[in-house]
């Protein structure tokens, strides 16, 4: 019991640690990518081994990724008001054209919205240039929706959960990110097992 109880309060520091980090270092908004790109790689590196200094890997990560996250960021803001701005304009139309757009926007508001959840952990899995990263994620989200949709339950509840308790989000972002990563690399793991039993197969 007292075993358990040391892991559980560590667990508890590190994501208080974790999570303090990420909030101050995305005060500046315009570095919400990179310290996102760095919390879910600390988090890559938590569950690989516990045994992390959670203050120097931070910021050895928010360091490493900067350049890229950064280039995502921007592309990301981009494109998020180009797609508001696309709804808003349809939504002025009169033409029956109007409900098709209105479809076609929808579709990939969720794609969009389905990549983004998924792209940070994508980026610290596979290390891969920007591009690289938004195609695999896309790929990714498509082929392993039931994923991403957990990983969206995960994120609709930490939501509720600091609306009706605002001190948890001294920590919820942290452990959010540790269970969206839990269960993001399970879709890597088998991605990676299929291809190295088609790779046998073929050999």
């Amino acid at each position: 019991m007292d075993g358990k109880l040391y892991r559980t309060m560590e667990f508890i520091m590190k994501a208080f640690i974790l999570n303090l980090l990420w909030l101050v270092v995305c005060l500046p908004m315009l570095t919400i990518f990179p310290a996102t790109t760095a919390l879910f790689a600390v988090v890559r590196e938590w569950q690989k081994e516990n045994d992390i200094k959670v203050f120097s890997a931070f910021f050895r990560h928010f360091k490493a990724n900067f350049k890229q996250s950064f280039v995502l960021g921007i592309l990301w803001i981009v494109f998020t008001f180009l797609l508001i701005g696309d709804f808003i304009i349809t939504n002025q139309m009169q033409s029956s054209l109007k409900y098709v757009l209105f479809a076609v926007f929808f579709l990939l508001s969720i794609v969009y919205l389905f990549v983004s959840i998924t792209i940070f952990p994508v980026i610290v899995h596979y290390q891969v240039s920007w591009k690289d990263a938004i195609k695999n994620a896309m790929l990714f989200s498509i082929g392993n929706p039931h994923f991403v949709l957990v990983s969206l339950v995960v994120i609709a509840g930490t939501v509720v959960l600091i609306f009706k308790f605002p001190a948890a989000s001294m920590v919820a972002f942290s452990i959010a990110s540790y269970l969206i990563y839990a269960v993001v690399s399970k879709g890597f793991h088998k991605e990676k097992k299929v291809q190295t039993n088609y790779q046998t197969a073929a050999e």
